[in-house]
C-alpha cells in the first residue's frame, strides 16, 4: 500500500469489510457492478424504498441490476463501519444530491463517496473529513479538444493541447476524474462550475488541485491520488486535509 501523492496506487486487497478505520486513513473499495442475478435478489432488499423504485425506473435491466448492484454494495461497506444491519442504515441527501449517513447513526464522523462507470464502482471512506472519489471509462471520442474547450478552465485546455497526441485520451481522463471528484467532495457536483478551478493533468505530473478561482487558499486544504483501477480507466481520489494512508480493498462477498 502506498502513502504518496505522487504515484498512481495500484494493489488491490481482498480483505473483509471491517470497521477499524483510523482518523489518518482513508479506505477505497473497487467493486464490479455486474453481479450475477443471485447477488442482485440478494442485494435488493437491502435497499430502501426509494432507492428500489429508482432502481426500476431504468429502462434497461442492465441499468437497473447494476444500480442494484451498486447500492447494496455500498450498504455493505458502509453497515459493516457503523456495526449495523445494511438495510437498517439511512441516508440522508443535501440539495445537489449526494449522500451522507444520517446524523443518528453516524458516531464515528464517517464520511464517503462513490463512483461507477461502465460496470466499475468505486467507494471511498474516511473519518472526520470530506472525501471524494471518480471513475472514468476512458473513451478516445469523448476525449477531444473541442469537449476539453468547453468544460476545462483555461490553463487545463492549454495543458492538454501541450500532452503529446498518443496520451491525450489518458490525460484528458485524468483531468475528467480529478476534476469531478473535487466537485463531489465539496458536495455541488455537476452545478459546479468545471472552468473555475484547475487540476492536473499531464502524466509525469502528481495529480493535484491546482486552483480554485473564488478562493486562493483553497487549492491547500486538499490531498489528491491517482488510483489505478485498471487499464480501460482513470480514477482519483480527493481527500482534505491532513494526508491520509490509502488502503485500498476489492470488495468480493
Amino acid at each position: 500500500m502506498i502513502d504518496t501523492v505522487h504515484a498512481p496506487i495500484n494493489e488491490w486487497v481482498h480483505a473483509p469489510v471491517n470497521n477499524e478505520l483510523g482518523e489518518g486513513e482513508a479506505h477505497v473499495w473497487r467493486a464490479s457492478l455486474d453481479q450475477p442475478a443471485d447477488m442482485i435478489a440478494k442485494f435488493a432488499p437491502l435497499l430502501s424504498k426509494d432507492e428500489y423504485q429508482k432502481a426500476k425506473r431504468f429502462h434497461r435491466l442492465t441499468d437497473c441490476q447494476r444500480f442494484i448492484a451498486g447500492r447494496g454494495i455500498l450498504r455493505k461497506i458502509i453497515s459493516a463501519y457503523l456495526s449495523l444491519a445494511p438495510d437498517v442504515v439511512q441516508f440522508v441527501y443535501n440539495q445537489y444530491g449526494k449522500p451522507f449517513i444520517s446524523a443518528a447513526q453516524n458516531h464515528g464522523a464517517l464520511s464517503f463517496n462513490l463512483s461507477h462507470s461502465h460496470g466499475m464502482a468505486l467507494y471511498a471512506v474516511a473519518r472526520g473529513r470530506r472525501i471524494g472519489i471518480d471513475i472514468e471509462h476512458k473513451r478516445e471520442d469523448f476525449a477531444t479538444l473541442e469537449v476539453a474547450e468547453r468544460f476545462f478552465s483555461k490553463d487545463e485546455f492549454e495543458a492538454l493541447k501541450a500532452v503529446p497526441t498518443d496520451q491525450r485520451t489518458r490525460a484528458f481522463f485524468n483531468c475528467w476524474s480529478r476534476k469531478e471528484s473535487y466537485i463531489k467532495a465539496i458536495g455541488m457536483g455537476v452545478s459546479y462550475p468545471l472552468d473555475e478551478f484547475t487540476v492536473s493533468l499531464a502524466l509525469n505530473v502528481s495529480p493535484a488541485l491546482l486552483k480554485v478561482d473564488e478562493d486562493a487558499t483553497e487549492a491547500s486544504r486538499w490531498n489528491m491520488y491517482e488510483l489505478d483501477a485498471g487499464e480501460e480507466y482513470a480514477a482519483a481520489l480527493i481527500v482534505e486535509n491532513p494526508s491520509v494512508f490509502i488502503r485500498q480493498f476489492e470488495w468480493g462477498r
